[in-house]
């Protein structure tokens, strides 16, 4: 096995919640890392690390082997790829394009055509865990694409992951991770709810997040929900119009898309989504909940 196989110089693009801190754990771990993201702060902190800076995503692509994307939808995944400065007309011969974002399956599809047309090749790579885990390395994978290419990465993607599950080919990474925000979702607003009805009850809400992680309600949303509750309640608050969708948001509605394309009846789901989009979830307003 030769030098570039071992230890390919790697690209990451978007460097957010998880790039920046995956990024920080690929350095620490001895890679050649490129960097790039709009805004110059996370580019700067990156570089006094030892990361490449660069100007567009084409010259990230011109010194990478393996590009990792973290950028946040199919839009920007897609201008990455084949917009302005975008990475398809200059990649090197048999890269590995990794996207970590929620995308969908026809477009996580149509993005491995366009690099197929390059000779490169796409990994459907969606992640669980957030800020946290990823700063500690303990990041959840959902890969689908070619299993052998799944088995050289490996040693480089467990150095920010510690579950790493092959779901088959690409588009499956994306049916796993959908399948995921739906559970999740859900999970995040009955426990709102069933936290307001218990203060509405008189339990102090320390006492009732106890006795749901002693019985069977326990889950991990309810786990993280000290360092994370915040952050998803903060992403069913009302928006203005023409606003992002934030990420809860945005994947139950890819779920909807995908599970009405299928057949699939969701009633929950469906539900679920109405309440996030209103800005009225149970409880949201409240700080203690």
């Amino acid at each position: 096995m030769n030098h570039s196989v071992a230890k390919p110089r790697i690209g990451v693009i978007g460097l957010g919640a998880l790039g920046e801190p995956i990024s920080a754990l690929l350095l620490q771990a001895g890679y050649s890392i490129a960097v790039y993201d709009v805004r110059a702060e996370p580019m700067q902190k990156l570089q006094t690390l030892g990361a490449t800076a660069c100007a567009h995503p084409a010259r990230l692509a011109q010194c990478s082997e393996l590009i990792f994307s973290f950028v946040a939808d199919a839009a920007q995944t897609q201008r990455v790829i084949a917009g302005e400065s975008g990475i398809l007309n200059h990649l090197r011969a048999g890269t590995v394009f990794a996207t970590g974002s929620t995308l969908g399956i026809e477009s996580v599809r149509q993005c491995a055509q366009m690099l197929a047309t390059q000779g490169g090749e796409l990994l459907d790579m969606p992640i669980s865990g957030g800020i946290v885990a990823a700063r500690a390395g303990q990041l959840s994978l959902m890969v689908g694409g070619a299993a052998e290419t799944v088995a050289r990465l490996r040693p480089i993607l467990t150095v920010f992951a510690s579950d790493i599950t092959h779901t088959g080919g690409v588009g499956t990474g994306q049916a796993a991770k959908l399948a995921h925000q739906l559970v999740f979702g859900v999970q995040v607003v009955a426990l709102l709810e069933g936290l307001a009805v218990a203060a509405a009850g008189g339990v102090k809400l320390a006492v009732m997040r106890q006795v749901l992680g002693q019985g069977l309600a326990n889950s991990a949303v309810l786990q993280a929900w000290p360092d994370l509750g915040p952050r998803w309640k903060g992403m069913l608050q009302p928006l203005d119009e023409g606003v992002p969708l934030p990420n809860l948001r945005k994947d139950l509605h890819l779920v909807a898309a995908l599970a009405q394309r299928l057949g699939v009846a969701t009633p929950l789901l469906t539900q679920a989504s109405i309440i996030a989009d209103s800005g009225t979830a149970t409880g949201s307003q409240d700080p203690d909940l």
